[in-house]
């Protein structure tokens, strides 16, 4: 698509907000100005240093070793990949006493550290699923599905039991990679196989229900499928009708939990991409995530699931990666923006909040750091539970993209407490 001026892409209110900046402040309080702003070349800091960032007043710590060097409290050494797994997976568990690194490309592949001081606490290098996630509720305990069983897996202990399992089902996966439970932690959708057809089902994992299956064999080709937040509605990703041949579709279709469609089929392409689930200031069902097509190409967008609704909630700039893991600071969603460069006013090279309330409200947090070469390279940012803090993976500028690590920014003010509130209740089976 051809570049549009910055002054013909600002209109309205989002031009009035381009043009009353505030200033950035030195005490590190939220910066919320759309000036366009120079990455500073700030030197890589040492493992586990922290430093200000020189243009946003934020705290910056390198949580990952050198490639090579021994991981203290844990048999195995830092690889040069070491990082997260994705934007729309915590890293984090619920009570933030726990930070996983999913993709520690060497021994162990599942390394936790300790949620605040990022000191190693212990790896896995087995796993009991093809996928886990970290249980909205319950901090030591991860939700993982391995074939026809869904179970949970006590990461402390390193011991795993079934939930239920599902007989003439296989290949079960949580979405592909990108699906979630909901909020709660009760509802979850999984997609696999039961006999030659391709499905996908929700699942209440408190009351033990399996909702009808959803048969996808006409579907062209599914990216990704998730509960909502609510655990309302299943939402598919992929190329669905066949007509959008761009990138392979990025299209959405919401369905009620008994397979029925919600609402039409959102056609236009990425409308929005790379988008997470959660609930807005209107206790809506939403997506939030960036447009790849008009008429708000680049901006970041929530739409309704239950009829489609489009809000435009930033002024400028080209989205990548959103995330909606903050699930303690709802009403925000966190966007990187590492896509399309730096000509696409005022964002580049950072992580923002975006309020969700229409009002293109946005928290300029850290810059990243990070040359995007391939797909390990990109940031994902996903925050905190409580959203003062986010984790990405950065380079730190290396042309090659190697070694690449973690790094977390504190958003809130200097000397400032997180304000967490969780249920810090633990499911433990002996």
């Amino acid at each position: 698509m051809t570049k549009q001026p910055i002054q013909n892409r600002f209109s309205g209110q989002a031009l009035l907000f381009f043009l009353c900046a505030s200033v950035a402040l030195a005490d590190g309080s939220p910066v919320f100005h759309t000036n366009t702003v120079v990455i500073p070349g700030t030197p890589k800091p040492d493992y586990l240093e922290t430093y200000v960032d020189p243009v946003f007043k934020t705290m910056i710590t390198r949580i990952t070793g050198d490639p090579g060097t021994d991981i203290q409290n844990v048999k195995g050494k830092w690889n040069k990949i070491a990082r997260h797994g994705y934007s729309k997976r915590a890293a984090w568990n619920c009570d933030q006493s726990m930070l996983l690194l999913a993709k520690h490309h060497g021994y162990p592949s599942y390394l936790f550290l300790d949620g605040t001081t990022y000191a190693p606490l212990f790896g896995r290098n087995s796993v009991p699923g093809a996928e886990t996630r970290w249980h909205p509720k319950m901090p030591d305990i991860m939700v993982y599905v391995k074939n026809n069983v869904i179970g949970y897996w006590n990461v402390r202990k390193d011991k795993a039991w079934p939930v239920a399992s599902f007989e003439g089902y296989s290949e079960l996966q949580i979405g592909l990679g990108e699906g979630n439970l909901s909020l709660d932690g009760t509802m979850i959708v999984v997609d696999g196989r039961k006999g030659r057809d391709r499905i996908a089902f929700a699942y209440d994992l408190e009351s033990k229900r399996k909702y009808p299956d959803l048969v996808l064999n006409n579907v062209e080709w599914i990216d990704w499928i998730s509960i909502s937040a609510s655990g309302r509605y299943i939402v598919l990703h992929g190329k669905i009708d066949g007509n959008n041949h761009r990138n392979g579709g990025d299209q959405t279709q919401v369905y009620a939990l008994d397979g029925n469609k919600v609402g039409k089929l959102w056609h236009a392409y990425g409308r929005p991409s790379h988008y997470d689930l959660t609930i807005d200031e209107n206790g809506d069902d939403i997506a939030v995530g960036g447009s790849k097509s008009k008429p708000d190409d680049g901006r970041v967008i929530k739409r309704r699931l239950r009829d489609g609704k489009v809000t435009v909630l930033t002024p400028g700039g080209y989205a990548g990666h959103t995330s909606t893991r903050n699930l303690k600071r709802l009403g925000w969603a966190y966007v990187t923006y590492q896509h399309r460069g730096p000509s696409w006013a005022p964002y580049w090279d950072e992580v923002v909040a975006v309020k969700l309330d229409g009002s293109l409200t946005v928290e300029r947090i850290a810059h990243l750091h990070t040359k995007m070469i391939d797909y390990l390279t990109e940031a994902h940012a996903v925050p905190s539970p409580d959203g003062n803090r986010v984790l990405w993976a950065s380079s730190w500028g290396a042309i090659s993209g190697r070694p690449i690590g973690a790094y977390i920014v504190q958003r809130a003010r200097s000397g400032e407490k997180p304000a967490i509130h969780s249920k810090t209740d633990s499911l433990d089976r002996e």
